[in-house]
């Protein structure tokens, strides 16, 4: 076995079948605390969530008390939240094997106010074992903030990596996602393309058939043992199967999906739009579950989309009819339903997200030459191509603390793609950990410069919790 098959079975194996830690009585204190101290509530915003997290997940059920204190704003006449508020206290139930809980801030309707109105959220009552984080305290803004700095620890849901992270640094706001909420995600832009969810390792290989209810489970014998990515993992020997070099077809271009999707652009004529086989991937999980199969068909609908899926041996279908939102960047649906739901925030909020992302990885076959194969990775950086665009400085050239304006004259903007910052923050060889030799520049759709540095890969020993720290370098125009 070679040096690079080595290498890629030892990260494989750390990636693919990361397994969670078992709790021990020297764990830290599991703090409980809002995810950042600062939010505001832009004027076309109506519900606000607010999300408590905690170090790890409780075992029971436990009740959080909140204190509410209010300044230019009253409660039921300016606002309401969910669960309702009493005499200024707020009680919120962390469910059993949870590590969050979520509550609601929610305008009145009509209501006009300055924006100088703000209130304040207070943490002062946990039960045992829980202990009170520093973040105990939340100042929520009735305008839009821009952040000058800030930190966070991103919600990614512990070491199965089970969320999907959006990131806005102007608001110092995080929205979590279950990576398992969604399968496809329908672009809103003058084209119709359709992408897969990369977080999941999910992979889509087109029949040569339109007919969805012609399709049966023999259009799909063998690829069983290819069609995912613990398929691929497993053929990555030599001789290599000459099908390995294909897969890297079955998913979306990690760098620039809508560019070279799985799945071709959605033709006007539909008689050119072909069944898919959809490998819906895995959920998080010590032994991580299997999604499941589906076959697909997707056609224009006007200007929008009809999604026809249905179980491979099945003989009639579901259609789905999805409409373009172009508040969104994508619109996003579940194969278990067939319904539409609610993944990223809008699309002028949101600079950065965090996840698990399938990518690709080269491997050095004797018989095929080097070829590249799909790979997922942990802790992968995505950026919202709308607007966003990223940068790497490295710390030789110029330190994290020394960077101001002056500096951004020399910053390279070039060649954006999706996964600029990706996984180069981080490394996994010789023990998970950030590298401290680099920071990055990031400009929001606003103009905003800030810089941005990760402080710890884990928390409590574990991923899918890591942490950065941000300050805003120029404001924008």
């Amino acid at each position: 076995m070679n040096k690079l098959i080595i290498s890629i079975c030892v990260v494989g194996c750390s990636l693919l079948f990361l397994t969670g830690c078992k709790e021990d009585v020297s764990l830290p204190d599991n703090l409980v605390q809002f995810e950042s101290d600062t939010i505001g509530i832009s004027e076309d915003e109506n519900d606000v969530p607010i999300t408590i997290t905690l170090s790890r997940a409780v075992s029971t059920e436990s009740v959080l008390t909140i204190q509410l204190q209010t300044d230019g704003v009253t409660y039921g006449t300016d606002f309401t939240t969910n669960p309702p508020a009493s005499d200024g206290v707020l009680t919120l139930t962390v469910p059993a094997n949870s590590a969050n809980a979520q509550f609601t801030i929610t305008k009145s309707s009509g209501v006009l106010l300055d924006g100088d109105e703000t209130i304040t959220f207070s943490i002062t009552n946990a039960p045992s074992p829980l202990v009170i984080g520093p973040r105990a305290q939340l100042t929520v803004s009735f305008s839009e903030i821009i952040a000058s700095s800030g930190s966070m620890e991103i919600n990614g849901g512990g070491p199965t990596y089970p969320n999907r992270v959006f990131i806005d640094l102007s608001a110092n706001r995080q929205t979590a996602v279950q990576r398992t909420t969604w399968d496809l995600a329908f672009y809103t832009g003058s084209d119709f393309k359709v992408l897969l969810n990369s977080s999941n390792g999910m992979m889509a290989r087109a029949l040569n058939k339109t007919d969805l209810n012609a399709v049966t489970a023999s259009d799909t014998v063998g690829w069983g043992r290819q069609l995912s990515l613990s398929a691929v993992f497993s053929a990555l020997v030599n001789p290599t199967p000459e099908w390995v070099a294909q897969s890297i077809n079955w998913i979306d271009n990690p760098s620039n999906p809508l560019g070279d999707p799985a799945i071709d652009p959605i033709s006007a004529t539909a008689s050119e739009n072909k069944v898919y086989i959809v490998n819906r991937g895995t959920g998080p999980g010590s032994t991580p579950p299997a999604l499941g199969w589906k076959k697909i068909r997707i056609l224009r609908n006007g200007g929008g989309y009809t999604l026809q899926f249905a179980d491979i041996a099945a003989t009639t279908f579901t259609e789905v009819q999805i409409s373009k939102n172009t508040q969104f960047g994508f619109i996003y649906v579940s194969l278990s339903n067939g319904a539409v739901v609610n993944v990223e925030p809008p699309i002028q909020r949101w600079d950065i997200a965090w996840n698990g992302f399938t990518g690709t990885t080269p491997f050095n076959s004797t018989n095929l030459g080097t070829i590249t194969v799909p790979y997922y990775y942990q802790d992968m950086i995505i950026q919202n191509l709308t607007g966003v665009e990223t940068a790497q400085v490295l710390t030789s050239t110029v330190t994290y603390e020394a960077f101001a304006e002056a500096n951004l004259a020399s910053v390279d903007f070039t060649n954006q793609n999706q996964i600029r910052i990706g996984s180069n923050w981080r490394t996994t060889f010789g023990g998970a950990s950030v590298r401290t030799d680099r920071f990055y520049v990031i400009k929001d759709q606003a103009g905003n410069y800030y810089k941005l540095r990760f402080t710890a890969l884990t928390t409590d020993g574990q991923r899918g919790r890591p942490r950065f720290e941000f300050a805003l370098v120029k404001r924008g125009s």
